[in-house]
């Protein structure tokens, strides 16, 4: 490292300077009359507020003038009662004139280092899978993806429109906000989402949150995306309601299809767009990084077991993780999941990358080497709404 620069966490003085910096590396091909901007896209992290430049590590010439950042936020996870401690990796930038000199390889090293240090369970992004693969990121998690169009529509519901009336969300709505979040906790994996911060939290990304009601009686909501595309997350106080939110959100949507995403364990969502869906894909979530694969392996397995039924069994692994190696045996008896350190001999041994694909990818070779039972359990339902994302 230059002597000459400053490598570390970013001052809170330089908050507006940062944020100039990255919109211009992400958005200066952006036309004027559309241009993108930092505290728009992501206000729950970028106002002064929530110390945007100390969440970031930077690199800074003797002027203060910044040559790179990477950002680095903390988010706690509710993993079916689990509390896992992550880390997002967020506006990985690197000034124009700057590139190609190795300050993202420092910048990466520095943060995933950090976790290290203060204890981060899991570490998440969006990105090229091998540009962060070199940090021990590794393309996971497990999505569903339902189709819904105007011919489907036509066919189940006979050209009628939806019987949900739909008023957008403002941001000083506190009741619906706080009707909008007893539905979200009650998913199995969740993200905190203080209520103070609520409306930034779900506009993230340019989302457009929507409230729907059956007469005057709160009936579920829905956010769709800022192009009307996709609807990133929706729940109903009753599963009769999914009908009807999904031709409200076409009908808001003014388009011919729009495509709704789900997390493997929403299981109400599943029976109706299953049902009546044109299309259904199944993708991936984000990139992680596990640093604690005893911790993340039995939270994780844990949601397995909450909406499905694993076979009975045991697996003894050694895992060469990127903080420590990790000798571990998993168990699953009626249902019942264990996860624990161990001393004995093992089946199988995993790199740190051979294990996260083993465990947590949807595809993975590696996963034909385990026993028939552990074959079962996984992937893993790693999986982050969007608006929680960062």
């Amino acid at each position: 490292m230059d002597e000459k620069l400053y490598y570390g966490r970013g001052k809170d003085c330089d908050n507006k300077k940062l944020i100039a910096f990255l919109d211009e590396v992400f958005f200066i091909d952006d036309e004027p009359e559309t241009k993108r901007d930092f505290i728009s896209i992501l206000p729950k992290i970028y106002h002064d507020e929530y110390r945007p430049a100390y969440n970031n590590f930077v690199v800074q010439d003797e002027n203060g003038e910044f040559r790179a950042a990477v950002g680095n936020f903390n988010i706690d996870l509710d993993v079916c009662g689990e509390k896992i401690k992550a880390c997002c990796i967020g506006n990985v930038a690197v000034g124009l004139k700057y590139r190609s000199m190795g300050y993202m390889v420092d910048l990466m090293e520095m943060s995933v280092e950090e976790m290290m240090n203060n204890g981060t369970d899991l570490a998440y992004l969006g990105g090229q899978r091998q540009r962060y693969g070199y940090f021990g990121f590794e393309a996971s998690g497990v999505s569903y993806n339902f189709e819904f169009n105007k011919k489907t529509a036509k066919h189940i519901f006979g050209g009628r429109k939806s019987n949900l009336r739909v008023e957008k969300l403002q941001e000083n709505d506190t009741e619906s906000i706080e009707k909008i979040d007893e539905l979200y906790q009650k998913n199995v994996i969740k993200a905190s989402r203080p209520h103070k911060d609520y409306y930034r939290i779900v506009t993230s990304w340019r989302h457009n949150p929507y409230v729907v009601y059956d007469g005057n009686e709160f009936a579920g909501y829905f956010f769709i995306d800022y192009g009307c595309s996709w609807v990133s997350e929706c729940a109903v106080t009753k599963p009769e309601y999914y009908g009807d939110l999904a031709l409200a959100a076409l009908e808001i949507s003014g388009k011919d299809s729009i495509r709704f995403n789900a997390s493997p364990f929403d299981k109400e969502k599943h029976g109706f767009f299953t049902v009546n869906s044109e299309n259904i894909s199944v993708g991936g979530c984000e990139s992680l990084l596990v640093l604690n694969y005893e911790k993340v392996l039995k939270a994780y397995l844990k949601t397995r077991a909450s909406y499905t039924s694993l076979a009975d069994g045991e697996l003894k692994v050694l895992i060469h993780g990127k903080k420590a190696d990790e000798r571990l045996r998993i168990t699953v008896k009626n249902n019942e999941v264990s996860v624990e350190k161990f001393d004995g001999e093992v089946e199988i041994e995993f790199s740190h990358t051979e294990a996260t694909r083993a465990f947590l990818s949807n595809f993975s070779f590696e996963r034909e080497k385990l026993n028939s039972a552990a074959q079962q359990w996984f992937p893993l339902p790693a999986f982050i709404f969007s608006v929680d994302q960062m």
